[in-house]
């Protein structure tokens, strides 16, 4: 009777072990996860991200210069103002013998202000897409090959307007005309009247909100008062501030430093076209002679007058700029950048 017992027991004993064993192998499968989600988000970011995008930016317009030989310079200057996304881009697959993602989308470019009147009116060139991603043989980044960019390649290579057309700077204002000069303001630093639709947070009056006023009238929204402006002298704390506001602003833009730049500005405006850490980085990061600041000089109202100059492609500016601040709420904030001469 006893042994039927002992087989019993190394029955359980063994059920013991292959489960212990089953839990070792178990163990390794949160590596293999952690592994595998590596990989998908390698493919992923191959397939969509900004770095991706620029990339095959920089391929659709090198096939464009390829093909147009008189206006190299203007193209220059049009790549880098026009902004890059996709709409849904797709891991396709991978090939592992030559470690190959394949991907497909339909690829965006937005093209600066001004620079439609080249393109029959169009604000945007679009293309469904098929590209892949494979490391380069030096190991400097992904090489990227695309197909079915054609119709964008055909129009940017015939793209022939004068680069003074459409030059939209990132970090200022649009509608600089419309905005109350700085230096005009009196001591007091008060501003001269201004007509009822001018008023705005920032009086700044652009084509938005002209069309916004012809509009039928919208109900009455109750808003919050826009921040008062700087108003104290060079010499008080929060004039010493504010100008190291405008100097932290100048000096990211000198090193490409988009994130930095961005942070100076009112957060209304960061996520502007003008304004956003990725323009920002992407033209003055890009300069072939950076931004250099050589003055700034305080004015009436807590303004500043600065000039600086910088160089890059298809671009060459000895820059001057109207800056008016704003209290924010630990600090001074740039509300407004006014170009004095274009640039």
């Amino acid at each position: 009777m006893r042994q039927p017992i002992v087989s019993c027991a190394s029955a359980v004993l063994l059920v013991a072990l292959a489960l212990g064993a089953c839990g070792k192998v178990k163990e390794s499968k949160p590596a293999e996860t952690m592994q595998t989600r590596a990989e998908s988000k390698r493919h992923k970011d191959a397939c969509g991200s900004n770095t991706a995008y620029d990339s095959m930016r920089r391929v659709i317009f090198d096939r464009a210069r390829d093909q147009q030989r008189s206006h190299q310079t203007n193209l220059d200057t049009l790549e880098s103002f026009s902004f890059v996304r996709m709409e849904r881009p797709v891991v396709e697959g991978w090939d592992p013998a030559l470690d190959m993602t394949r991907c497909k989308g339909r690829f965006i470019l937005d093209l600066p202000p001004g620079s439609e009147q080249a393109f029959g009116g169009e604000r945007r060139l679009t293309a469904d897409i098929a590209y892949t991603a494979q490391g380069a043989a030096d190991a400097s980044g992904l090489v990227y090959a695309i197909s079915g960019a054609e119709p964008i390649v055909s129009k940017l290579a015939a793209f022939g307007l004068p680069d003074a057309d459409y030059r939209p700077l990132p970090a200022l204002d649009a509608g600089a005309r419309d905005v109350a000069k700085a230096d005009d303001l009196p001591p007091t630093g008060r501003r001269p009247a201004v007509p009822p639709q001018e008023n705005g947070p920032a009086l700044e009056i652009t084509q938005a909100s002209r069309v916004a006023q012809s509009a039928p009238p919208a109900p009455m929204i109750r808003t919050e008062a826009p921040p008062a402006p700087i108003a104290a002298g060079a010499d008080s704390e929060a004039g010493r501030t504010a100008e190291a506001t405008v100097r932290s602003f100048y000096n990211a833009l000198g090193t490409g430093n988009g994130e930095v730049a961005s942070a100076q500005v009112i957060p209304a405006k960061r996520s502007s076209r003008a304004y956003s850490a990725d323009a920002i980085s992407r033209f003055y990061g890009r300069l072939s002679d950076p931004l250099r600041l050589t003055s700034i000089q305080p004015l009436p109202g807590g303004a500043y007058r600065v000039t600086y100059r910088y160089a890059g492609a298809g671009v060459r500016c000895n820059g001057s700029a109207t800056i008016r601040l704003t209290s924010g709420a630990d600090r001074p904030l740039i509300r407004s950048i006014v170009a004095r001469n274009g640039c």
